[in-house]
C-alpha cells in the first residue's frame, strides 16, 4: 500500500472529495408557542444525548420561567440561567429565561418507575403578567447530536402597517354628502323613508364616515347600505323632482 505521505494535495482532495463531507447539525431547533402551549398544543419531545445537553430558550419570546418539574429526575438533571423563586432557597435575582437539560447514569429511587421517558413541564410569566405552561417529553437518545438549543419563538404575525388611506378631496366629499342629505330629505318627505328608522341611522353613518375621509363604497360598506340605495339618493339629491 503506497504512503500518503508526498502525494500532491490536489490528488488526496480528489481521492476524498469535500461533498462526501457530512455537514453539521443545526445548532437550535425552533419550536412555537402555540405548538407547545395552549389548547390547540401537541406534546413535543425533546431529545437529550450522552455528553451533549440540550438548552430551553425562552429568550425569543421574552418570558420568565416560573416553575419546573421533571417527572423521572433519576437521570434528566435541570438547571437554570438565573435561580427560580420558589425553587432555589436563596434567590436574589429571580428570572430564569433558559433551562438546561442533561442526561446522566440513572439513579435509584425508591417508589419510581422505570420509563423509557419523562414529562417536563415549565411555567413562565409574560411581560404582561400572563402565566403560560409548556409541555415537552424528554427522551434521553443515543447516536449523533441532532441539535443543541430549543428555541421559543412567536407564531404570531407581524403586524402589517397598514397602507394610508387615501383620502377623498374636500369639495368633491362635501358635494356627496350634500347630495345625499338632499336625497334622503326627498325620500322622507315622499315617506319612502322614515326619520326614526334604522335604514335612516344607516345612512346618517355613511355621511360622517364619509367626512372621516372614507371613500363612498367603503362608507357605505362599513355603515351596511348598498350602493344602490347611496346612488339612488345622491340622484334624488341631484334631481330632487325624482322619486325612487
Amino acid at each position: 500500500m503506497k504512503k500518503l505521505i508526498g502525494i500532491p494535495l490536489a490528488i488526496v482532495i480528489a481521492c476524498n472529495p469535500l461533498s462526501s463531507i457530512a455537514a453539521p447539525a443545526p445548532v437550535v431547533r425552533t419550536i412555537k408557542q402555540t405548538q407547545a402551549s395552549g389548547t390547540n398544543a401537541k406534546l413535543q419531545t425533546i431529545n437529550v444525548w450522552k455528553g451533549h445537553g440540550v438548552s430551553i430558550s425562552f429568550y425569543g419570546v421574552g418570558e420568565i420561567i416560573q416553575r419546573v418539574w421533571i417527572d423521572d429526575p433519576s437521570q434528566i438533571l435541570i438547571d437554570t440561567d438565573r435561580c427560580l423563586k420558589g425553587v432555589d432557597r436563596e434567590c436574589e435575582e429571580p428570572g430564569a429565561g433558559l433551562i438546561h437539560l442533561r442526561w446522566i447514569h440513572k439513579l435509584s429511587i425508591r417508589g419510581l418507575p422505570a420509563v423509557a421517558t419523562t414529562h417536563l413541564t415549565i411555567v413562565t410569566q409574560t411581560r404582561e403578567g400572563e402565566r403560560k405552561s409548556y409541555h415537552f417529553r424528554v427522551a434521553p437518545s443515543n447516536g449523533k447530536p441532532q441539535y443543541s438549543q430549543i428555541a421559543l419563538i412567536n407564531d404570531e404575525p407581524a403586524l402589517v402597517t397598514p397602507p394610508p388611506r387615501t383620502l377623498q378631496p374636500i369639495a368633491q366629499t362635501i358635494n356627496t354628502t350634500r347630495q345625499i342629505r338632499f336625497g334622503v330629505a326627498v325620500a322622507i318627505r315622499n315617506k319612502l323613508l322614515t326619520p326614526s328608522s334604522p335604514l335612516h341611522g344607516r345612512i346618517e353613518q355613511v355621511i360622517t364616515y364619509l367626512l372621516q375621509g372614507d371613500e363612498l363604497s367603503t362608507a357605505a360598506n362599513k355603515a351596511v347600505v348598498s350602493m344602490e340605495l347611496v346612488n339612488k339618493l345622491i340622484q334624488l339629491g341631484q334631481s330632487p323632482s325624482l322619486n325612487i
